[in-house]
């Protein structure tokens, strides 16, 4: 670290690098430009440097997801040798790394192009949604997931394609507006169409997430059949985590289409499996499809309370855009019940919440909490 310091100062004296606002190193353009004559005059090893800096954004995201998000993405986690390691020992450490490299990682998805460079590509887009998610990053994660379809689809590999498929998807639905609508379901289409080159364990997968995308795209008939579809597949190959979470999917969909008693006891059935094997996401969606459904029923205290238990995982897990729509469930509830200032307060968090995450939600939770407004206006009047 000595030596690197020294140099860097040398370079920085010489006026062959600079220090930007957040004090890091930067290239001028001109000696960018003169960098890559050189390499392309000395026969360099250009694809190997292009290799561990991709490794370098990804195997760093891989480490830092541990404390960013509750599921490990499952990607390889060895990088070529030279690629440096950074110590990121907890959340504060992940977020931080994240905010110096966005830039590094949306420049290297949108230059390094070589065909061996693929594979790498989309590990690397597929690595960094979960921070994009995060930090509500639609329009970044909308266009590194653009960029590794371009190159999954170059390499013919129906995991990849489908992976991204549903990544970009989610983040169209949630960017909003009419176009990136048209967009989503172009993508659902394409990731249904490479369904049938996957094993079995994988197509239930797919299934699951084109219903998370028709369930946010506010189609909740079609989001059924691709959850019944899912749980058709999960009993078939014998998989009690995956049977879980089929029923809570199917239990979702069918609370939203009135079907709140079959709902409910769906729910029941997935809770303890997924509750015996850890799966907190899955468990906390269950919970919430409970309370939603026993609302409807007219059990507004047992709902409350599921609401509530949702809310306790998801604050857990850090399941940040989940535990929004949990809470605006919960107001929801709260009011119907004649709690007026404790929904207002629980509809307030959840507005500032999808505000941080930056999506189009934020809108009608708005318009609930002025509503709460207007009424008590008119009740004074």
């Amino acid at each position: 670290m000595a030596t690197a310091r020294r140099h860097l100062r040398e370079l920085t004296s010489t006026s062959l690098l600079s220090r930007d606002a957040d004090g890091r190193y930067v290239l001028h353009d001109l000696v960018r430009a003169y960098a890559t004559e050189l390499t392309e005059r000395e026969g360099d090893d250009r694809v190997g440097a292009e290799m561990r800096l991709l490794d370098y954004l990804r195997h760093n995201a891989h480490a830092g997801n541990r404390f960013v998000w509750d599921y490990p993405s499952g990607l390889p986690d060895v990088p070529v040798p030279g690629v440096v390691s950074v110590a990121i020992d907890n959340r504060d450490d992940a977020l931080e790394w994240y905010r110096q490299e966005e830039a590094t990682a949306a420049a290297a998805l949108r230059s390094l192009e070589g065909p061996q460079l693929l594979r790498r590509r989309v590990d690397l887009a597929l690595e960094w949604t979960r921070y994009n998610r995060m930090a509500g990053r639609w329009a970044e994660e909308i266009a590194g997931q653009r960029l590794a379809l371009d190159a999954a689809l170059a390499l013919d590999d129906p995991e990849s394609i489908t992976s991204v498929c549903y990544e970009l998807a989610r983040a169209l639905t949630l960017a909003g507006g009419p176009g990136p609508t048209d967009e989503a379901d172009e993508v659902v289409d394409l990731m249904l169409a490479h369904l049938h080159r996957l094993p079995p364990e994988r197509q239930a997968g797919i299934e699951e997430s084109a219903c998370i995308v028709r369930d946010r795209q506010g189609r909740p008939a079609e989001a059924l059949q691709h959850a019944r579809n899912s749980l058709a597949i999960a009993r078939a190959l014998g998989q009690p985590a995956e049977v879980a979470r089929g029923l809570s999917a199917t239990a979702w969909f069918l609370a939203q289409l009135g079907e709140h008693e079959e709902a409910v006891a769906m729910c029941e059935e997935a809770v303890p499996i997924l509750r015996d094997l850890g799966d907190r996401g899955p468990e906390a969606g269950a919970w919430d499809t409970l309370g939603y459904a026993r609302q409807r029923l007219g059990d507004l205290d047992t709902a409350i309370a599921n609401y509530r238990t949702s809310l306790e995982i998801c604050e857990e897990i850090q399941l940040d855009f989940n535990r929004g729509d949990v809470l605006d469930h919960l107001a929801s509830a709260l009011l119907e019940r004649g709690d007026v200032e404790q929904a207002r307060a629980t509809w307030t968090e959840a507005a500032e919440l999808f505000t941080s995450l930056r999506v189009t939600r934020v809108a009608d939770i708005r318009a609930k909490i002025d509503s709460l407004q207007s009424s008590e206006v008119l009740t004074a009047d």
